[in-house]
């Protein structure tokens, strides 16, 4: 085995599942024609934890449409593993609600093992956890936000405070996620501005549904008032098929089709995508989705909503302070950030150094 291959390998399973010898792991990949995981990437990882004493168990299923299809088997597995450890779109669907089973869950967005042999995997997990809770800290503690991008894009929001709101300020994951490549997402209170929407848009990933992929001849701009896409700027018939995408997503549960529910940033700058973008873009969102480069917004439906609104090279401030500028984490300056970088052997390249996610 390659030696970076194997350090990601052991970054998944003892920096981040923390797996001891004895423990019982389940590794779930995807039984598919067309599968979006590797599934070569549970032997890799079986071969390192069977060679550490731990009792280890693959299971290949096919992913469902949502998380009302999840497996019989993998559930039953999951209710005696100790570690049930997801390179499957499954685990995609349940990072929003409880999934089964006592035990440990991760999700593991390494679609390839380039991926996992990368400093995309190999980067401390440890260490960016540390930076990822500094980042949620500050989120928290902020007052209000904006989203820029040159594209046109000028949003302006608030950061619910209130432990007693029925809506929290942010959407916890129900399982941990690796790498450490994104925040949970901040929902949204009080947006208003302009969001303009280029390029695409893509399923929330949390349910499969057919047409997913929707695509801009143009842009087209929506004015925000209180969290909720009010009218429309650009070509009508565009706009025409972009409201009958909105209400044909919101259906599926019921919601309201142009609601803003929640969004995040990607903070992993090793994030990559070597393959054409276009061919599958569901598949590239799985993991494109880690880079600073790219925001996203969940929206149309009941939260998180089943349209990802796709925003590139945004500069974000919380409480005029800039995190992101034009897609780059500056938040990696600031010197708590800087302090635990030096203290560990992570690596994190410089600001034109960031590596492509193909658009």
């Amino acid at each position: 085995m390659h030696p970076n291959l194997e350090a990601g390998v052991r970054n998944l399973l003892f920096q981040c599942a923390d797996i001891k010898t004895g423990e019982r792991l389940l590794l779930v990949g995807e039984k598919d024609c067309q599968p979006f995981f590797d599934p070569k990437l549970c032997d890799v990882v079986a071969a390192v934890a069977r060679s550490h004493g731990i009792d280890t168990t693959i299971l290949l299923a096919l992913p469902g449409n949502d998380a009302s299809e999840f497996p019989e088997a993998v559930s039953s597995a999951m209710q005696t593993a100790d570690v049930s450890l997801f390179f499957s779109r499954l685990g995609d669907q349940v990072r929003f609600i409880d999934s089964p089973g006592p035990g440990r869950k991760i999700m593991s967005y390494t679609l390839t093992l380039e991926h996992l042999g990368a400093w995309f995997s190999n980067i401390d997990f440890r260490v960016m956890k540390q930076i990822h809770d500094h980042l949620l800290d500050q989120i928290m503690q902020s007052t209000v936000y904006s989203i820029k991008a040159k594209n046109g894009t000028d949003l302006k929001a608030t950061i619910r405070q209130t432990s007693s709101a029925k809506k929290p300020a942010i959407s916890e994951f129900s399982l941990e996620l690796f790498p450490v490549m994104i925040f949970p997402p901040v929902n949204f209170f009080d947006l208003h501005g302009r969001l303009v929407m280029e390029h695409f848009l893509l399923s929330s990933s949390t349910r499969a549904y057919a047409d997913s992929e929707f695509y801009f001849d143009s842009p087209v701009t929506a004015i925000v008032e209180m969290s909720r896409m009010i009218d429309f700027e650009g070509d009508q018939q565009l706009i025409k098929r972009l409201k009958k995408q909105l209400e044909r997503a919101a259906a599926i549960t019921g919601g309201d089709p142009y609601c803003l529910n929640s969004w995040h940033t990607g903070i992993n700058p090793y994030t990559f995508y070597n393959e054409e973008p276009y061919a599958n873009l569901e598949r590239w969102g799985t993991v494109a989705y880690g880079s600073p480069r790219y925001t996203h917004i969940h929206a149309a439906g009941i939260d998180p909503g089943d349209i990802s609104i796709q925003l590139f090279d945004a500069t974000i401030s919380f409480d005029q302070q800039i995190f992101w500028e034009q897609g780059k984490f500056m938040f990696f300056d600031q010197p708590e950030v800087q302090t635990l970088l030096q203290q560990s052997d992570a690596q994190l390249p410089g600001a034109s150094s960031y590596l492509s996610i193909g658009l």
